[in-house]
């Protein structure tokens, strides 16, 4: 089975002189079973590193890692996307979600009518936004509620089902 990688977020400035960096766009620590990460633009090519420490500092993770042992080898990573395996991940499926499990999921409506692909999520304060993309009809940004969202979902299910039928969108769908 491939493994299934999230984005924890992205290398950060360096921290000291030993080769520690900050995690940055991460605002919770680092799970305690996450021992390996992969830096790179791609998780699949990306260099894999392991942690010797983690900690939380000014409202970030820091992470020292056995690879990286100077702070010149830390700041060439600066910007790069940090990975982990999808499993190290402590999750409990009937309450949470993580939104590597949304990205590339169908969307069908309540008529089963395709509504397009989830290409990104996001939070900007009230909720979660899920983009979709549908081939003619272009983008669509929806709050991911459960007004809208079937929220029974696995994150193995192939597509999320909406509670309301696709014409409730009509008017908010933006040129690709």
């Amino acid at each position: 089975m491939k493994k299934r990688w999230v984005h924890l977020g992205i290398v950060g400035k360096a921290h000291g002189l030993n080769g520690a960096f900050f995690i940055s766009r991460r605002d919770e620590h680092l799970p305690e079973g996450i021992k390996v990460l992969r830096i790179g633009p791609d998780p699949e090519k990306a260099s894999t590193y392991q942690i010797v420490s983690s900690r939380w500092q000014g409202e970030r993770p820091v992470v020292a890692c056995r690879e990286i042992t100077t702070r010149e080898a830390a700041e060439q990573l600066i910007a790069q996307i940090v990975w982990c395996e999808r499993e190290k991940l402590k999750i409990d499926e009937a309450d949470e979600y993580l939104w590597a499990d949304l990205v590339g999921k169908e969307v069908r409506d309540f008529k089963d009518a395709s509504v397009g692909h989830i290409r990104e999520v996001g939070n900007f304060g009230a909720s979660d936004i899920v983009r979709l993309v549908h081939p003619t009809r272009g983008v669509l940004e929806i709050p991911f509620v459960r007004s809208y969202f079937d929220m029974t979902f696995k994150s193995e299910d192939p597509f999320l089902r909406l509670l309301v039928t696709l014409d409730v969108f009509d008017e908010a769908w933006s040129p690709s």
